[in-house]
């Protein structure tokens, strides 16, 4: 058969599986922690129903996994009208159950409450000309949370306000010695005329006044969103108010800071006593419905591997997003499930578990979600679109079948000054299906011929059973080159990544093509389906039963009519519904374990058992099939062992707890104000979070064989005696001021003594005072943030949300007013406010807008409606009106506020959001590689504790990196006129270093459970013991690193790709390699026996975690080097010899080619 034969006969059989995979462009759930519970409650968007608290209606799993649970009525038709609600109003019949609306109608009486505090004219003679306060805090801090959230959260704002108001007292006390005129009898109407004022005693104001505000917006940025955030916002506002008033007086007038505490206190009372007594929850009710949240996700995914294992894997319309999005949503509701495990050893419950009783089951979970993420790896790994290489494109119009002269196959390159378009580059893993259509199939002609023509050389291999042999042509994302390449026709910028590329032609050609591999995959997935399926229902029936016991772990525990045998014959039928779960999930184990995971080998035993020469080409399949599915096996098994971990702890739960009883706190309560609602329980501390050089958690690396990896200063030898440590210890202090938080907190400090200047100057202080001018120096503190692009965002949706804000309490004025005679009564307005708080905290709690957007519209109609009744009822030298008079004073305050705050974000030293992205992202390469030498020397050298801490340093780079996820949404708003920001590449970067992290934690897993003999034969067959390779390793991790840090490019030549030495010696099924001088004790040949046994699999689930870690950090290489650029150009190095550069590919040519020497 000639070559052309040969070619038309693979090309008719060149593979079509298109499995339509978006794992990597499913972004994760965004769950706000400065939210209530319920509006973060993802069960929502799982269309899980709620009836009652604590307790979800999922679908019957125990009746055969198939059948769904029988729908209501009534959720029929809320369903059919929510099909009928715009998609921007869906949140609402999403929440609309009781479950939902008990803290929304907690939360309202409160305010109401509150509100009748303010309209008696004796309470609000007592709280003073800042009464308005209570209502405002009721938007900002209201009690939909359990009681000791609500309790911390009110402590803190005490705390904080009454320190602020000791700080202003002894700003007044030091200004009134510095005073020259002191006049203690001074009237207030001379007072506010501002004829008072000094020099001397407002500069010491000033100076307290910048470093009071510095201090608070410190710890507001430094401890992030949480139960400190409006703390620290009424610590402001007590000094705000106390010292920009304070100045205007002869005398010390201490009582000041009393108007603000005072109605600050009223308000922590009632929320403190309605939080007990109306419709009240515990900690541990709240963190057992959130684990029933990610629980009933995790059963989703189950479901859905149940069912698409027995789809047709290449059919065009097979897609695998469901389980992906369910297992994504799982990782969201977990940060939100660490929150409020942060306070369960503070909580108060009667009940018959303690709260520490959840926290194996915690545990487990966590373990549950890192399984599941590995069992969805399966259908990443058969997807052809999306395991290549970022390949650097051919030619950009089409070419004939036969090779052309350099003219005819490639366009001149356009000159340096010649416009392009600026298009972003089509990465590699797109799929086929929607960009190629509508291409000739000449084209693809065409791109194979060039493939063909690359790995020419590497036709000719040894046929061997334990080996995969290529085939003549690649696959089918080969064919994709071409398309890629029309994509990037028009760039402004040259090509990168060459060198790779085409060794990944070639390595793709030779380990990564097969003429029947869709064959291959449609079988492998049946057999796997056919292993797994009892297994999988299974675990369906252990989640299921683990929801329906977290729903139910509050049931009979007030039920004090009911009989002790009643509820002891109910705790004994419970024990024997989990026995039997944790009985018939432990025999579908053993059985898979021990029969039903040999299904997939059917294929290979011929090879095993086979000679050499019996077996033709087309006969041999390849490994990677095998793998594959150990893959899925593996972490199922994994997955299986971890829900019989989590039906044995219930069945310990409910024999040893056997009557309910009151449950005291078991941790200090000093820690009530150390710890945050929102800090996840896996970081054991948190540092500077906002700090891109640092990710908290992690501790130093330990020693090894060639001592400890410590960084040097490039400046000074290590100190020698006690004056260069002191020198040391001043010069590192004085650095670290320059951080980022400090200097938000000296930038947020000048801001505020900027705004508060018409308050500080005789011309203008009686205008600033009358006018309120203190809300526009609240606001420029409240806009001011770290980032500049968090300011700019800040600026708009403030001024938005103060719009709307003003127009809804004007109405409300309005409608108040016309319930009496032109001034309104007081019960009017409690009538209005009865009727609409419900609705506004509803909204308040469960509106998904931005948290401040939120906050800012209801506190500004609280404002209006309060200052109007305010001025018309309390006598005040300062009167800015009522109705509108107040909203549009109110508007135009903030917007000079956040103008202010948004102009001096441009001022150095301005921090961006771009920057800190680019440092974090290099951290975090610095951290991975930290990470994975300790992976490779737990495998080497096993020391006890060495898992934890390896999880532990994952978790905190996969923190860090998730939070640099959330804080990128504003850098659109930092506007630059160099050009668009390449959001995209960082997207990419920040996606592969992800995937790192997680394999990591996988092959930890892996090695954990891997006999010493067969983790020294795993390190010898992936190299991952070779100095040579480790050295190559560590370098691509320091390029990248070093070079994302400082914007260098990156060299056109470098260690990569990786993969080439990876591959060097193909061992195919075999342990060890034929030719090995050393075999560990394990059989070189490869026999049945050791094809079935158990750590065979696992040595094979940790090569194909090592070649995924590989791969990876070849594509990180690329996608930096698409951000940073190249240098050192070298012409025709890594090219065959018979191109040249002047026929050949020019790297650094716009539209790279390849065109052989004509003969």
């Amino acid at each position: 058969m000639t070559d052309d034969q040969r070619e038309d006969d693979h090309r008719s059989l060149r593979p079509k599986l298109q499995v339509r995979i978006q794992a990597e462009q499913t972004k994760p759930v965004a769950i706000d922690p400065t939210t209530p519970d319920s509006l973060n409650n993802p069960s929502a968007e799982a269309g899980a129903d709620s009836d009652k608290e604590g307790t979800l209606h999922q679908p019957n799993a125990l009746d055969g996994g198939n059948k769904t649970a029988e729908t209501s009525p009534a959720s029929v038709k809320s369903l059919r009208l929510s099909d009928n609600i715009p998609p921007t109003l869906q949140w609402i019949p999403a929440n609309w159950s009781w479950s939902k609306w008990k803290p929304v109608l907690r939360s309202a009486l409160a305010a109401w409450i509150g509100l009748l505090l303010f309209l008696i004219p004796t309470t609000l003679n007592v709280m003073g000309q800042a009464a308005f306060l209570i209502i405002i805090a009721s938007f900002l801090s209201p009690p939909s949370d359990p009681f000791i959230a609500v309790l911390q959260r009110e402590l803190a704002i005490l705390i904080f306000a009454t320190s602020g108001w000791a700080w202003s007292c002894l700003a007044m006390k030091l200004a009134y010695i510095a005073r020259s005129n002191k006049d203690p009898t001074a009237s207030l109407a001379k007072i506010i005329t501002g004829q008072y004022i000094e020099p001397a005693p407002t500069v010491i104001i000033a100076v307290f006044l910048f470093i009071g505000s510095a201090f608070f917006l410190y710890i507001k940025s430094r401890m992030g969103p949480g139960p400190f955030i409006f703390a620290t916002l009424f610590g402001c506002i007590c000094i705000d108010i106390s010292l920009t008033t304070a100045v205007l007086f002869p005398f010390p007038y201490y009582k000041i800071g009393q108007i603000i505490v005072l109605p600050l206190s009223f308000h922590s009372a009632i929320a403190l006593i309605l939080s007990l007594c109306l419709f009240p929850t515990s900690q541990s009710a709240t963190f057992t419905l959130r684990l029933q949240v990610v629980l009933s996700f995790l059963l989703s995914a189950t479901k859905e591997h149940h069912q698409r294992l027995q789809q047709d894997v290449t059919a065009s319309d097979f897609s695998a997003t469901p389980i992906l999005t369910a297992v994504s949503k799982a990782e969201g509701a977990l940060s939100v499930l660490a929150s409020a495990a942060s306070l369960q050893k503070l909580d108060i419950i009667y009940s018959r578990f303690a709260p520490t009783d959840y926290t194996q089951l915690h545990s487990l979970t966590r373990g549950l979600i890192v399984k599941a993420s590995g069992m969805s790896l399966y259908y990443t790994l058969i997807d052809p679109t999306r395991e290549r290489f970022p390949i650097t494109p051919v030619a950009s119009i089409p070419a004939t079948p036969t090779f052309s002269p350099p003219s005819q196959s490639r366009p001149p390159s356009p000159g340096r000054d010649q416009p392009r378009a600026n298009t972003e580059r089509v990465t590699g893993h797109e799929s086929l299906d929607g960009g190629s259509k509508g291409l000739p199939n000449h084209r693809y002609h065409s791109a194979s011929q060039v493939h063909h023509h690359t790995a020419i050389h590497h036709r000719k291999r040894r046929h061997s059973p334990h080996r995969h042999t290529p085939s003549h042509h690649p696959t089918q994302s080969h064919s994709s080159l071409l398309h890629f390449a029309l994509s990037r026709a028009a760039r402004a910028e040259p090509a990168v990544g060459v060198f790779e590329s085409l060794h990944y032609l070639n390595l793709e050609a030779m380990h990564m093509s097969h003429p029947d591999s869709e064959a291959h995959v449609a079988r492998a997935t049946k057999l796997l389906s056919a292993s797994c399926q009892d297994l999988l229902q299974s675990c369906e029936h252990g989640l299921q039963g683990a929801c329906d016991w977290l729903g139910s772990v509050q049931d009979n525990c007030l039920h004090f009519w009911a009989s002790r045998e009643d509820k002891n014959k109910i705790r004994l039928d419970r024990i024997k519904k989990y026995e039997d779960l944790h009985r018939e999930l432990s025999l579908q184990l053993d059985e898979f374990t021990n029969q039903k995971r040999f299904f997939i080998l059917d294929p290979y035993r011929a090879m095993v058992t086979s000679p050499d020469e019996a077996l033709t080409e087309r006969e041999i399949i390849p490994h990677r099939h095998l793998f594959n599915c150990y893959v899925y096996q593996y972490h199922l098994m994994q997955f299986a062992t971890n829900i019989q971990a989590v039906l044995g702890e219930i069945v310990r739960l409910e024999t040893e707890r056997e009557a309910p009883r009151v449950w005291f706190p078991t941790m200090d309560w000093s820690r009530l104000i150390h710890r945050t609602t929102w800090e996840p329980s896996e970081m054991v501390e948190r540092d500077d979070d906002e700090n891109p050089d640092v990710i908290p958690g992690l501790d130093p690396t330990s020693l090894t064989d060639l001592g400890q990896a410590v960084r040097r200063d490039p400046d000074a030898l290590p100190p020698r005696n006690l004056l260069e440590k002191t020198a040391n210890w001043v010069y590192h202090t004085v650095k670290n001021i320059g951080g980022g938080n400090a200097l938000f907190a000296l930038k947020a400090g000048m801001l505020t003594i900027l705004l508060s200047l018409p308050s500080f100057l005789k011309s203008s202080a009686e205008f600033a005072y009358k006018n309120k001018f203190v809300w526009a120096v609240i606001m420029g503190q409240l806009t001011l943030a770290r980032f500049r692009g968090d300011t700019t965002f800040g600026i708009v949706t403030r001024i938005i949300s103060t719009f709307v804000g003003g127009i809804i309490g004007t109405v409300m004025w309005f409608v108040y007013v016309s319930t009496g005679s032109g001034q309104g009564n007081a019960f009017g307005l409690a009538a209005v406010c009865f009727v609409c708080f419900p609705f506004f905290f509803f909204a308040r709690l469960y509106w998904p807008v931005p948290p401040m957007t939120n906050l800012i519209i209801w506190v500004t109609a609280a404002l209006v409606f309060g200052y109007s009744y305010q001025d018309t009822h309390l006598a005040s030298p300062s009167s800015p009106g009522y109705g509108i008079d107040v909203a549009w004073r109110r508007f135009v305050l903030v917007t000079i506020g956040v103008v202010a705050a948004g102009i001096l974000s441009f001022l150095p030293p301005s921090t961006t959001i771009r920057l800190y992205e680019r440092k974090t992202l290099a951290t975090a390469a610095t951290e991975i590689g930290s990470t994975y030498c300790s992976v490779i020397s737990f495998a080497n050298t096993r020391k006890e504790g060495e898992t934890a801490v390896i999880v532990q340093h994952l978790l905190a780079i996969l923190s860090k990196l998730k939070r640099s996820l959330v804080l990128k949404e504003n850098v659109v708003y930092e506007f630059s006129l160099r050009g668009k920001w390449p959001a995209e590449r960082y997207q990419r970067i920040l996606e592969l270093q992800i995937q790192i992290s997680s394999l990591l934690s996988h092959l930890t897993s892996v090695l954990e459970h891997m006999e010493p003999a067969w983790a020294l034969a795993f390190l010898k067959r992936t190299r991952l013991s070779d100095a040579g390779f480790q050295g190559d390793v560590l370098a691509v991790m320091s390029l990248i690193s070093s070079s994302l840090r400082n914007g260098n490019p990156l060299p056109q030549v470098t260690p990569c790709p990786l993969l080439n030495r990876f591959v060097e010696r193909p061992h195919g099924l075999n342990i060890v390699h034929e030719e090995s001088e050393e075999d560990f004790g394990l059989p070189k040949v490869l026999t049945e026996e050791t094809l079935e046994s158990l750590q065979y699999l696992i040595f094979c689930v940790g090569v194909s975690t090592a070649f995924g870690i590989v791969t990876r950090l070849d594509k990180l290489m690329v996608a930096v080097k698409e951000l940073v650029g190249e240098q050192y150009h070298i012409d025709g190095i890594g090219l065959p010899l018979h191109y040249r550069r002047g026929r050949a590919l020019e790297m650094r040519s716009l539209v790279p080619t390849m065109v052989p020497e004509s003969e």
